[in-house]
């Protein structure tokens, strides 16, 4: 059994550094460019506010080191996603846990991965679904119900060979099934699911 759990600490993400190096680069170009009044304003307020706003809702889980997620002896914790984290984040224990799905979604220009999970001896998993129903059911290629039952992995980076391996430590009896080979697009809104 690993002496210490898995740890996944909140941090800046490629995109969200991407993003907030764009929006400097659209303040200065709004400042140093000769263009109307509107544009002008436009790119400094949006070119400043962007940066501030991530920094302010990432910032103090980063510096303060908070979880993310960590997985352990007692179970897995999610810690939620800011500005709703005391909404989302959830600790599930493995006594409630049959199954875990790490599985990947494309958004558009943004893939996530997703660590969804099934109740034991056919019970609901006990973690309450953030997606709005029918957003989860765009999610095609994992069962419904694991769609219900899952986390992005917004604002950290998941190590899947120590997620499992902690896992396989912690819960031998919990299968990890990982579809994280192919990211694959959501159906459109309102699509019927196979299931």
């Amino acid at each position: 059994m690993p002496s210490t759990p898995y740890l996944a600490r909140y941090r800046f993400g490629l995109i969200t550094l991407t993003v907030m190096a764009l929006s400097v680069l659209a303040a200065a170009a709004g400042m140093l460019l000769d263009l109307p009044e509107d544009p002008t304003m436009l790119l400094i307020v949006v070119g400043i506010t962007v940066p501030l706003t991530l920094l302010a809702l990432y910032g103090p889980l980063i510096l303060l080191r908070r979880p993310a997620l960590r997985v352990d002896e007692t179970g897995i914790l999610f810690g939620g996603r800011p500005p709703i984290q005391a909404r989302t984040s959830a600790f599930v224990p493995w006594s409630g846990i049959g199954e875990i799905y790490l599985f990947r979604t494309h958004h558009l220009l943004v893939v996530t991965t997703y660590i969804g999970l099934t109740g034991r001896d056919g019970q609901p998993a006990p973690l309450r679904s953030v997606l709005p129903e029918s957003v989860a059911r765009t999610f095609w290629h994992v069962p419904l119900e694991v769609v219900r039952a899952s986390r992005p992995t917004y604002g950290y980076r998941l190590d899947r060979a120590a997620f499992t391996a902690a896992v396989a430590a912690y819960a031998p009896d919990v299968a990890v099934i990982d579809v994280t080979g192919v990211a694959v697009g959501q159906a459109p809104l309102g699509a019927p699911r196979a299931d």
